[in-house]
Protein backbone atom coordinates (compact mmCIF):
# COMPACT_ATOMS: atom_id res chain seq x y z
CA UNK A 1 0.00 0.00 0.00
CA UNK A 2 1.53 3.49 -0.92
CA UNK A 3 1.10 6.04 1.63
CA UNK A 4 -1.97 8.47 0.38
CA UNK A 5 0.27 11.61 -0.25
CA UNK A 6 2.24 9.50 -2.66
CA UNK A 7 -0.93 8.27 -4.27
CA UNK A 8 -1.86 11.99 -4.72
CA UNK A 9 1.31 13.27 -6.29
CA UNK A 10 1.00 10.19 -8.75
CA UNK A 11 -2.28 11.09 -10.40
CA UNK A 12 -1.17 15.11 -10.11
CA UNK A 13 2.07 14.73 -12.11
CA UNK A 14 1.70 11.85 -14.81
CA UNK A 15 0.45 14.48 -17.53
CA UNK A 16 2.97 16.82 -16.46
CA UNK A 17 6.07 14.24 -16.53
CA UNK A 18 4.70 13.24 -20.17
CA UNK A 19 5.11 16.67 -21.23
CA UNK A 20 8.79 17.77 -20.77
CA UNK A 21 11.78 16.52 -18.81
CA UNK A 22 11.46 17.76 -15.11
CA UNK A 23 14.58 17.59 -13.46
CA UNK A 24 15.99 17.57 -9.43
CA UNK A 25 19.68 18.25 -9.19
CA UNK A 26 21.51 17.37 -5.70
CA UNK A 27 24.59 18.61 -5.46
CA UNK A 28 26.56 21.79 -6.56
CA UNK A 29 28.61 20.23 -8.61
CA UNK A 30 26.15 17.88 -10.57
CA UNK A 31 24.29 21.29 -10.68
CA UNK A 32 26.50 23.64 -12.31
CA UNK A 33 26.91 20.66 -15.08
CA UNK A 34 23.34 20.95 -15.58
CA UNK A 35 23.42 24.63 -16.25
CA UNK A 36 26.45 24.54 -18.36
CA UNK A 37 24.55 22.16 -20.81
CA UNK A 38 22.28 24.83 -21.11
CA UNK A 39 19.51 22.45 -19.27
CA UNK A 40 18.67 24.98 -16.64
CA UNK A 41 14.84 25.25 -18.44
CA UNK A 42 14.38 21.73 -17.42
CA UNK A 43 15.52 22.35 -13.42
CA UNK A 44 12.00 22.39 -11.18
CA UNK A 45 14.57 21.93 -7.79
CA UNK A 46 17.77 21.74 -6.30
CA UNK A 47 19.17 21.16 -3.10
CA UNK A 48 21.17 23.61 -0.40
CA UNK A 49 24.14 23.32 -1.84
CA UNK A 50 23.32 24.23 -5.73
CA UNK A 51 24.17 27.63 -7.12
CA UNK A 52 21.78 29.11 -9.32
CA UNK A 53 21.99 32.55 -11.39
CA UNK A 54 20.12 35.51 -10.12
CA UNK A 55 16.92 35.07 -12.66
CA UNK A 56 16.55 31.18 -11.96
CA UNK A 57 15.03 31.13 -8.13
CA UNK A 58 13.58 27.58 -7.51
CA UNK A 59 12.73 25.41 -4.42
CA UNK A 60 15.71 24.08 -2.19
CA UNK A 61 15.22 20.66 -0.63
CA UNK A 62 17.81 20.76 2.22
CA UNK A 63 21.10 19.25 2.14
CA UNK A 64 21.85 16.74 -0.57
CA UNK A 65 22.11 13.86 1.91
CA UNK A 66 19.03 14.54 4.01
CA UNK A 67 16.23 15.16 1.26
CA UNK A 68 13.11 13.55 1.86
CA UNK A 69 10.93 11.52 -0.55
CA UNK A 70 7.84 13.95 0.28
CA UNK A 71 9.63 16.96 -0.53
CA UNK A 72 11.00 15.52 -3.63
CA UNK A 73 7.75 14.16 -5.20
CA UNK A 74 6.00 17.21 -4.22
CA UNK A 75 8.35 19.11 -7.44
CA UNK A 76 6.44 16.73 -9.43
CA UNK A 77 10.24 15.60 -11.38
CA UNK A 78 10.67 13.53 -13.80
CA UNK A 79 14.54 12.47 -13.07
CA UNK A 80 16.06 12.90 -10.03
CA UNK A 81 19.92 13.69 -10.23
CA UNK A 82 22.56 13.51 -7.83
CA UNK A 83 26.10 11.98 -6.62
CA UNK A 84 26.86 8.96 -4.95
CA UNK A 85 26.21 11.20 -1.71
CA UNK A 86 22.66 11.81 -2.25
CA UNK A 87 20.47 10.20 0.03
CA UNK A 88 19.01 8.76 2.36
CA UNK A 89 18.58 6.00 0.64
CA UNK A 90 15.25 4.96 1.99
CA UNK A 91 13.86 8.23 0.51
CA UNK A 92 15.08 7.42 -2.87
CA UNK A 93 13.62 3.82 -3.07
CA UNK A 94 10.21 5.85 -2.03
CA UNK A 95 10.61 8.29 -5.56
CA UNK A 96 11.74 5.48 -7.35
CA UNK A 97 8.69 3.27 -6.38
CA UNK A 98 6.92 6.35 -7.80
CA UNK A 99 8.34 5.87 -10.93
CA UNK A 100 10.62 8.71 -11.29
CA UNK A 101 13.89 8.10 -12.65
CA UNK A 102 16.92 8.44 -9.93
CA UNK A 103 20.32 8.51 -11.12
CA UNK A 104 23.42 8.77 -8.70
CA UNK A 105 26.34 9.43 -10.30
CA UNK A 106 30.21 8.87 -9.53
CA UNK A 107 31.30 10.98 -7.03
CA UNK A 108 34.31 12.48 -9.39
CA UNK A 109 38.33 13.02 -8.41
CA UNK A 110 39.53 12.74 -11.46
CA UNK A 111 38.92 14.97 -14.33
CA UNK A 112 38.66 11.39 -16.51
CA UNK A 113 35.53 10.77 -14.21
CA UNK A 114 34.49 14.15 -14.47
CA UNK A 115 34.13 13.65 -18.48
CA UNK A 116 32.16 10.39 -17.99
CA UNK A 117 29.45 12.14 -16.02
CA UNK A 118 29.35 15.48 -18.65
CA UNK A 119 28.84 12.41 -21.28
CA UNK A 120 26.23 10.85 -19.25
CA UNK A 121 24.37 14.14 -18.31
CA UNK A 122 24.44 14.73 -21.96
CA UNK A 123 22.62 11.35 -22.55
CA UNK A 124 19.70 11.73 -19.85
CA UNK A 125 19.05 15.49 -20.75
CA UNK A 126 19.47 15.07 -24.53
CA UNK A 127 22.10 17.45 -24.83
CA UNK A 128 24.76 15.39 -26.58
CA UNK A 129 26.21 18.17 -28.84
CA UNK A 130 26.54 20.39 -25.87
CA UNK A 131 28.27 17.79 -23.32
CA UNK A 132 30.86 16.93 -26.45
CA UNK A 133 31.50 20.86 -26.29
CA UNK A 134 31.80 20.98 -22.70
CA UNK A 135 34.35 18.55 -22.49
CA UNK A 136 36.50 19.77 -24.85
CA UNK A 137 37.07 23.09 -22.72
CA UNK A 138 37.40 20.57 -19.69
CA UNK A 139 39.59 18.78 -21.27
CA UNK A 140 41.73 22.34 -22.56
CA UNK A 141 41.60 23.48 -19.12
CA UNK A 142 42.92 20.22 -17.47
CA UNK A 143 45.95 20.35 -20.81
CA UNK A 144 46.15 24.05 -19.74
CA UNK A 145 47.26 22.91 -16.21
CA UNK A 146 49.41 19.83 -16.66
CA UNK A 147 51.69 22.15 -19.07
CA UNK A 148 53.22 24.02 -15.95
CA UNK A 149 53.30 21.68 -12.68
CA UNK A 150 55.85 23.78 -10.09
CA UNK A 151 55.31 21.02 -7.04
CA UNK A 152 55.17 23.44 -4.38
CA UNK A 153 53.81 21.68 -0.93
CA UNK A 154 49.70 22.51 -0.60
CA UNK A 155 47.52 21.76 2.55
CA UNK A 156 43.87 21.67 2.90
CA UNK A 157 42.90 22.05 6.48
CA UNK A 158 39.05 21.47 7.21
CA UNK A 159 38.19 23.56 10.43
CA UNK A 160 35.87 22.35 12.70
CA UNK A 161 34.60 23.66 16.32
CA UNK A 162 36.93 24.66 18.74
CA UNK A 163 40.48 23.73 17.85
CA UNK A 164 39.57 20.61 15.48
CA UNK A 165 41.60 20.75 11.94
CA UNK A 166 41.65 17.80 9.58
CA UNK A 167 43.82 17.46 6.84
CA UNK A 168 42.89 16.64 3.48
CA UNK A 169 44.79 13.29 2.42
CA UNK A 170 44.17 10.77 -0.66
CA UNK A 171 41.28 10.29 -2.41
CA UNK A 172 39.48 13.54 -1.60
CA UNK A 173 38.57 15.94 -3.47
CA UNK A 174 41.03 19.03 -1.93
CA UNK A 175 43.63 16.54 -2.98
CA UNK A 176 42.52 15.88 -6.27
CA UNK A 177 42.30 20.02 -6.51
CA UNK A 178 45.70 20.05 -5.22
CA UNK A 179 47.02 17.69 -7.58
CA UNK A 180 45.31 19.11 -10.48
CA UNK A 181 46.41 22.78 -9.80
CA UNK A 182 50.09 21.17 -9.98
CA UNK A 183 50.59 21.16 -6.36
CA UNK A 184 52.50 19.04 -4.00
CA UNK A 185 49.78 17.23 -1.11
CA UNK A 186 52.58 16.52 1.54
CA UNK A 187 48.72 14.82 3.86
CA UNK A 188 48.57 12.40 1.06
CA UNK A 189 50.07 9.51 2.54
CA UNK A 190 47.03 9.76 4.80
CA UNK A 191 43.53 8.24 3.08
CA UNK A 192 40.55 10.79 3.79
CA UNK A 193 40.39 13.29 6.04
CA UNK A 194 42.19 13.17 9.50
CA UNK A 195 42.66 14.94 13.01
CA UNK A 196 46.39 16.91 12.44
CA UNK A 197 48.48 17.73 15.35
CA UNK A 198 49.95 21.53 14.71
CA UNK A 199 53.17 19.87 15.23
CA UNK A 200 52.93 17.12 12.37
CA UNK A 201 51.29 20.28 10.18
CA UNK A 202 54.37 22.04 10.59
CA UNK A 203 56.89 19.49 9.91
CA UNK A 204 54.68 19.02 6.75
CA UNK A 205 56.52 22.62 5.99
CA UNK A 206 53.75 23.30 3.54
CA UNK A 207 54.56 26.44 1.34
CA UNK A 208 50.35 27.12 0.82
CA UNK A 209 47.75 26.47 2.91
CA UNK A 210 44.07 26.04 1.86
CA UNK A 211 40.82 26.47 3.95
CA UNK A 212 37.37 27.35 3.17
CA UNK A 213 36.52 30.90 2.80
CA UNK A 214 33.38 30.33 5.08
CA UNK A 215 35.20 28.65 7.48
CA UNK A 216 38.21 31.17 7.26
CA UNK A 217 35.65 34.48 7.21
CA UNK A 218 34.22 32.56 10.68
CA UNK A 219 37.49 32.91 12.20
CA UNK A 220 37.66 36.57 11.38
CA UNK A 221 41.09 36.70 8.86
CA UNK A 222 44.06 34.78 8.68
CA UNK A 223 46.14 36.85 11.24
CA UNK A 224 43.35 35.54 13.53
CA UNK A 225 43.65 31.97 12.64
CA UNK A 226 47.45 31.88 13.29
CA UNK A 227 46.64 33.29 16.33
CA UNK A 228 44.48 30.30 17.80
CA UNK A 229 46.93 28.07 16.15
CA UNK A 230 50.16 30.17 16.69
CA UNK A 231 52.84 26.71 15.85
CA UNK A 232 51.19 27.66 12.09
CA UNK A 233 53.36 30.13 12.00
CA UNK A 234 56.53 28.46 11.63
CA UNK A 235 55.13 26.99 8.18
CA UNK A 236 56.77 28.82 5.13
CA UNK A 237 53.13 29.22 4.36
CA UNK A 238 52.23 31.60 6.80
CA UNK A 239 55.53 33.30 6.73
CA UNK A 240 54.78 34.31 2.79
CA UNK A 241 51.36 35.23 3.87
CA UNK A 242 49.91 32.09 1.45
CA UNK A 243 46.91 31.41 3.85
CA UNK A 244 44.47 30.92 0.74
CA UNK A 245 40.75 31.09 1.35
CA UNK A 246 39.15 28.88 -1.43
CA UNK A 247 34.90 28.44 -2.54
CA UNK A 248 33.86 25.43 -0.17
CA UNK A 249 31.36 24.46 -2.49
CA UNK A 250 34.16 23.58 -5.10
CA UNK A 251 34.81 20.58 -2.83
CA UNK A 252 31.19 19.20 -2.50
CA UNK A 253 30.00 16.27 -4.50
CA UNK A 254 32.73 15.69 -6.76
CA UNK A 255 35.34 17.39 -9.02
CA UNK A 256 33.63 19.86 -11.35
CA UNK A 257 33.56 23.20 -12.79
CA UNK A 258 34.45 25.56 -9.61
CA UNK A 259 37.03 22.74 -8.41
CA UNK A 260 38.61 23.41 -12.09
CA UNK A 261 37.73 27.38 -11.28
CA UNK A 262 39.82 27.20 -8.22
CA UNK A 263 42.58 24.97 -9.34
CA UNK A 264 43.26 27.57 -12.42
CA UNK A 265 43.17 30.20 -9.75
CA UNK A 266 45.60 28.53 -7.01
CA UNK A 267 47.82 27.38 -10.00
CA UNK A 268 47.99 31.29 -11.79
CA UNK A 269 48.24 33.18 -8.45
CA UNK A 270 49.88 31.42 -5.94
CA UNK A 271 51.79 27.75 -7.38
CA UNK A 272 53.75 29.54 -10.38
CA UNK A 273 54.87 32.67 -7.95
CA UNK A 274 58.62 32.42 -7.55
Amino acid sequence: MKPLWLTSLLLVTAAAWADSPRLLSAGSGLTELVLALDAGDHLVAVDSTSELPAGLPLPRLGYHRQLSAEGMLAQQPSLVIGSEEMGPEQALALVRRAGVQVEQLPEALSVEQLQHNIYRLGELLGKGEAATALQLRVDEQARALAAGPVGKKVVFLLLGDGRSVQVAGHHTLADSLIRLAGGDNPAAAMEGYKPVAMEALVAMAPDIILVSRRHLEQQGDPSELLRQFPLLRRTPAAAAGAIVPINGKALIGGLGLSTLAEAERLHQDWLRRP
